[in-house]
């Protein structure tokens, strides 16, 4: 039937086509002209500097210089040691592969042992330093001002949440990469050089951890729009997967599953999205009724954000902030959904996104003042602050200078095979097992 009046009403909504090129153009944009100054080198080159110090010194206790995390020394760096670059390469552990803390720990394997503990932290936050400078750069596209792009970077070196853990570990590289491929994903470079950067990127981060599954949705949209650098992209994301796969089919990896739901939904709601808002030290480890208010008062500010983006108060970049909402979702949902736990480094990855996507939405109008990105931006700041610095179970050691020369006296009395205790002090404990031809 016609419309009434006989006559045929303005066409009202987009075809299939239409609606993906429509997005393909808000997401997938080249980001501005320009040419690498020598004063941007310069400028790059302190961030990360002082990135990797700031990440350093987030550890309390002996120092992150002097202590060795968990699987970083027990499983990654012994490994390289006893049984070569090689063979550790082509191990997996947990369930997958892990390319990046593999190479990291041959680099360790390749110094002085008194040089191990300085090579693992030191390159652990090397990594989480050039990640948050790509994703400082791969985000000019969609935010324009500085303000908005330090934001999502700077969060990279002090996320407030799970300092137990990810801080200066080669081991938690890749919770930091999970969150990078976002924006590589969106990511337009211009230059040869920077694609390469992307596709190296997105391969390593893939083969280092399975949960790269949660960005397939993205990459299979970039690709449908004949995008070469996608179709690199997309390539990069399968081969590291395929990898992955392949150890599990093959039979070398393997991980017990415990699917729970509600574990999964209730964490997200009440630990993913409060910890960039709240941050770890008030939260606290117990999730009580304090725990519930401080995730009540992170859900307003949340809402406060969609109500004035709502409003036109800003400019809200409501396609950004909605990829960028689902993906948070996604890289929590996805590994507390397989395990039953919900571990909390798995939030890190999820927090940094719901960073993004308020930022997202709060983007000043044009000749506007920006008082919520401003409000956004002393909360968050006040946030890192509070959480720079937090005591953690690798603060109580043991020192690893103060291990080695333990296991190096116990080698001097005729000893073959040294084990040198690491953080965290459990039992059993944790140890890095080494001959005493390579301790002395």
């Amino acid at each position: 039937m016609g419309d009434q009046g006989g006559r045929r009403g303005p066409a009202l909504t987009l075809t299939a086509p239409e609606t993906y090129a429509k997005a393909a153009r808000t997401l997938f944009v080249a980001p501005p002209a320009g040419r690498v100054t020598g004063r941007g080198v310069v400028a790059a080159v302190v961030a990360v500097l002082a990135a990797v110090a700031v990440g350093l010194l987030r550890q309390p206790g002996p120092g992150a210089l002097d202590t060795v995390w968990a699987e970083d020394g027990s499983v990654f760096y012994s490994q390289a040691v006893t049984e070569g670059p090689w063979a550790a390469l082509t191990t997996s552990y947990a369930g997958y592969f892990h390319v990046v803390p593999r190479l990291l720990a041959a680099l360790a394997a390749a110094v002085p042992p008194e040089a191990a503990a300085v090579v693992l932290a030191g390159s652990a936050a090397l990594c989480t330093a050039l990640l948050a400078l790509l994703v400082f750069v791969a985000s000019a596209a969609h935010l324009p001002s500085l303000l908005s792009r330090v934001l999502v970077s700077a969060v990279v070196v002090v996320v407030p949440v799970a300092q137990d853990e990810v801080l200066n570990s080669i081991a938690n590289f890749h919770w930091y990469g999970l969150y990078a491929l976002f924006w590589v994903f969106l990511w337009s470079p211009r230059g040869r050089a920077g694609k390469v950067v992307a596709v190296a990127t997105v391969l390593l981060v893939a083969t280092s951890d399975i949960l790269v599954l949660a960005y397939v949705p993205l990459a299979l949209f970039r690709v449908i729009g004949r995008d070469r650098l996608g179709r690199m992209l997309a390539g990069a994301l399968a081969l590291g997967l395929a990898v992955q796969l392949a150890g599990l089919f093959a039979g070398s990896s393997s991980r017990e599953l415990a699917p729970d739901p509600v574990t999964a939904v209730a964490g997200f709601l009440l630990r993913a999205v409060p910890a960039p808002l709240v941050g770890q030290r008030w939260l606290g480890d117990d999730l009580n009724a304090r725990w519930v208010l401080l995730a009540g008062f992170a859900w307003l500010v949340v809402v406060a954000a969609l109500v004035v983006a709502a409003r036109r108060v800003t400019r809200p970049l409501w396609l950004l902030a909605a990829v960028a909402a689902l993906h948070s979702a996604a890289l929590y949902l996805l590994p507390v959904l397989l395990s039953g736990v919900a571990a909390p480094r798995y939030a890190v990855a999820p927090a940094m996104l719901v960073v993004v996507a308020l930022v997202a939405l709060l983007q000043p109008v044009p000749g506007g003042t920006p008082v919520p990105l401003y409000a956004l931006t002393g909360l968050l700041t006040v946030i890192a602050l509070v959480n720079l610095r937090i005591d953690n179970p690798r603060a109580d050691g043991p020192a690893w200078s103060a291990e080695l020369d333990r296991a190096q006296a116990a080698c001097a009395a005729d000893g073959r095979q040294a084990a040198l205790a690491v953080a965290p002090r459990t039992n059993p404990p944790w140890t890095v097992t080494m001959r005493c031809e390579d301790v002395e």
